[in-house]
Order: structure tokens, then sequence, then C-alpha cells
């Protein structure tokens, strides 16, 4: 049988929340909040108990024993039956115990951002394959966790119809001063907070906040940086020599990825099947792209890159290990200028803005960017590397390379057609 505990999250000398826990068998531990909550100082870690130095506070552990009891008698009807044991089937019992609203109460942010992610999960796209794509599924459970923790730093649930402009400033100020979230990433979950408040909306629910006015003072945007490889760099790059084995392999894929503009997942998912030659050598690489289902057919001229894949072609890499070692062969190719661009600080735990040797600055999404970019300074119309890279709006387009959209190349064709 499951041994059944509490526990604090935070050590902070103020009230906090008490979550219960256990590890059903074969299973990750799954907790709750408890809906009491407690000064730290008044907290015993070893016997996981209130200290008994008041009568609210023996008081306190005698409703924890009771919920203790409750919740193993749940566990052993439920498990009799196969139910499946997790966070949300504690939460509900949990909320039986203390006479709370039910689990479904859409009311509730929490509530409702469940069945929100429930059914858009389970909801079949339009090619038949399986609803949100296993990203978008993890931002939404990202944001859920931000809006719990939030809720337990104010001692408060999120309710539609208590969610004014205040608390929303609130959220992101705690956001950026508490947790301290890089600006961007807090812009991204205000979005996520107007989006959900809109949803809501469609479903009649009643909300007390015009979502349009979620951080409408709150328009933070980091500069934006394009660092590519160009195509002198590229010549460095394939003209490396006595690399390890799999320091050479990752070359091979940085001067694929250079050729063919695609995100890194597809990239490093290519295979031999894939890979078609034509009459004069050219090969066309068939993708089908993961964002979107988009299917491209990428042609590549370029005799290095032909000749890997022809003869050379590179084994399976991780995005992580080939994001790695990428620096270092673009390190031994030379791309050592001083550079601006975003950095991951372990310290702050923030993207920050440094200047650093290129190498340090450049990832697999770069290959993409500069596949895009080259392209573009050669004269190619906007819409034919937009159905290579997949991207879907211009403007969308335009971000990514870091360019102010021209339209030369349309009106010359304008002249052209009345000569």
């Amino acid at each position: 049988m499951a041994s059944i505990g509490f526990r604090l999250k935070s050590k902070e000398n103020r009230q906090v929340s008490i979550y219960i826990y256990f590890r059903p068998a074969n299973s990750k531990v799954v907790s709750a909040r408890t809906g009491q909550t407690i000064n730290s100082s008044d907290w015993s870690s070893s016997k996981k108990k209130a200290k008994t130095t008041d009568p609210y506070l023996i008081n306190l552990n005698t409703t924890l024993t009771s919920l203790e009891k409750f919740i193993s008698q749940a566990l052993n009807n439920d498990l009799t039956y196969g139910i499946e044991i997790d966070n949300r089937w504690l939460n509900k019992q949990v909320d039986d115990f203390n006479n709370k609203v039910p689990q479904n109460d859409q009311s509730y942010l929490i509530h409702f951002l469940d069945e929100v992610i429930e059914s858009l999960g389970y909801k079949k796209a339009n090619d038949g394959s399986q609803g949100l794509k296993p990203g978008t599924i993890k931002g939404y459970n990202t944001f859920r966790g931000v809006l719990e923790s939030f809720e337990e730093s104010i001692s408060q649930r999120l309710k539609f119809n208590n969610l004014d402009e205040s608390l929303a400033e609130d959220f992101l100020k705690w956001m950026i001063d508490e947790k301290k979230y890089a600006k961007s990433q807090a812009g991204r979950l205000m979005k996520r907070l107007k989006s959900l408040l809109k949803e809501a909306i469609l479903k009649n629910i009643p909300v007390s906040i015009n979502p349009e006015i979620i951080g409408k003072d709150f328009n933070y945007k980091p500069e934006k940086i394009i660092n590519v490889i160009s195509e002198q760099e590229f010549i460095k790059i394939s003209q490396l020599k006595d690399l390890s084995d799999s320091l050479d392999n990752v070359r091979k894929w940085i001067l694929i990825g250079l050729m063919v503009g695609q995100r890194v997942s597809d990239l490093l998912s290519l295979n031999k099947h894939q890979i078609r030659f034509d009459e004069s050598g050219i090969a066309m690489i068939d993708f089908k792209q993961a964002k979107g289902g988009t299917v491209v057919t990428v042609p590549v001229k370029n005799q290095i890159v032909v000749s890997i894949l022809k003869h050379k072609f590179p084994y399976r890499i991780s995005d992580q290990n080939f994001n790695k070692y990428l620096k270092e062969v673009c390190k031994r190719a030379g791309l050592t200028d001083i550079i601006s661009g975003y950095k991951f600080n372990s310290s702050t735990k923030r993207k920050e803005l440094v200047e650093k040797p290129k190498y340090e600055l450049l990832a697999s999404h770069d290959l993409r960017r500069s596949f895009a970019n080259y392209h573009y300074d050669k004269g190619m119309p906007v819409a034919y590397i937009m159905r290579i890279t997949g991207h879907k709006r211009e403007s969308t387009f335009f971000e990514y390379i870091g360019k102010n959209p021209k339209k030369d190349f349309d009106a010359y064709n304008f002249l052209n057609a009345i000569k």
C-alpha cells in the first residue's frame, strides 16, 4: 500500500500550502494541495506534520490525519476497479474531502485549462493525425504549472469572475520580479492567459476582464539579432579535415542543413529513403514536415552535399548533442569573429544579450535561417523559399530572416509584363 505523507514546497517564513503526496505502485509520485496552509516555521519536516505547539496546530494535524484516512480509503476502492491514480484523481479526492467545487467547475482557470488541454489534445486534426503536437501540449502544461504556482503564492484560486486587471498585473509582476522570468517568456505566458480568457468567453463563461487589456502596457520585444552562416563559412566547414568521427558526422549534418532549410527535427530524422537523384545528379529530398505536416521536395545541387547524401550519409544524433557539437565544428572552422547574440545564463536562468565568438552563439535553427537568408539575398522569390521552409505567412518569414519586405522582384515582373 502506498505510504501517504505531507510536505511543504516552500521554506519561506510565511503561510504556505501543505501538500499531500504518495507514490502509487509502478508509477510516479502524485501530489495535490490539501487546502490547508501553515507558516513554514511551524512545520516539522521529520514528522511531516505541524508542530504541536498550540491548539490550532494540533487541530490542523487532526484534519490532516482525517484527510490521510479519507485518501487511503478512496485509494483502496479505486485501485480495485482499475481507476488511474494521478494528480487529477488526487485533486478530486481532496476537493471531495473539503466539500469543495467539483473538478469540472469551469469557472476556475485551472479546471477550464485542464479541459482545454484534454479536448485539444484528443481532437482529431484535419489530416487525421492526433490533435495538438507534443510541443504545444507541453506549452499548455507549462502555463498550467505557472498558474498553479501563482495561486499558491497569493493563497487564492483564480476564477474567471475574480480575475480583474489588477490581479492580471500582479501575475505579470510576479513572473518578472519573483520568478525572474525573461520578459519575452513572461510576454508569451500573458498571451496564453489572454487566449484562455477568449476561449472561456466563447464557452459563455462569465469573465470579469476584457482579454484585450491583458498586458496592454507590456509590449516588450527583445532586440532581434540574426546570425547566419555565410557562403564563405560554408566552404570553411566543408574543407575541415582531421575531425573525429563524431565531429565529422556533425559537420555533414551542418552542410546538409544549410542546403535543405528544414527545422532541426526534420533535418535529423532524414534517411536515405527520402532521397532521389535525377538524371543530372541533383538530389531530390522529400520531407513531410513535423510541424504542419506539409510535404515538400528540396533540390540539392551542391556537389559536396550531394556526395555526402549519396556516399557518406551521416548517422542519427540527438538535437541536444547536435547543438553542442555544432559549436565545436564551427569553432574549428574558424567562425570566431566577435558578434552579438543571446546566450543562456545558467545563473540567472535567462537568455542575455552578449558579445561572443560567433561559434558560441550559433545553434541548429541558424542553419534554416541561413538557407532562407542566402536565397532571399540571391533574389529567389519569397514564395519559393517559403514553400521549402514551411513558413505560411510572409510577415513571419521576413521577421524570421530579419529583413524588411521588399517587393522589387514583383515590381520588375510588373514592368516586364507590359513591355
